[in-house]
């Protein structure tokens, strides 16, 4: 099972989408940009062959000082939940990838650039 794998698919996905910046992993940095980071994860479905079906939490996290910039790239993250094919690779399959939380304002920070934050909830089955 290779989480790292699928997250970096997902990512690929996102920078797709021709956002203000590449999304990277992690913390935000000083400047604008998005990053994201997956949160616990349980198993929903374990199978006698030990094959699992595993909803991944990615929090997404975003930083710009226009907030219509902002606003209209961490929206754009969320068509994927839109998608009918999804990438897979050795062991696993995204089987869909759903909207967690829709993008909101949770802050500005001392320089005025705007905070944002989501979530997508990653539906993947692994062999």
């Amino acid at each position: 099972m290779n989480i790292n794998e699928v997250i970096e698919e997902v990512m690929d996905l996102i920078d797709l989408l021709g956002l203000f910046s590449p999304i990277r992993r992690g913390a935000l940095g000083t400047g604008a940009g998005i990053c994201c980071e997956i949160g616990p994860s349980t198993p929903q479905e374990v199978y006698l062959d030990k094959d699992l079906y595993l909803p991944i939490d990615l929090t997404i996290n975003g930083k710009h000082a226009n907030l219509e910039t902002l606003s209209e790239d961490m929206n754009k993250i969320h068509t994927l939940a839109s998608r009918k094919v999804y990438p897979s690779g050795t062991g696993w399959k995204i089987v869909d990838i759903q909207n967690g939380s829709m993008p909101q304002v949770i802050g500005r920070e001392d320089n005025n650039d705007w905070l944002m934050a989501s979530s997508l909830n990653i539906m993947v089955y692994f062999e």
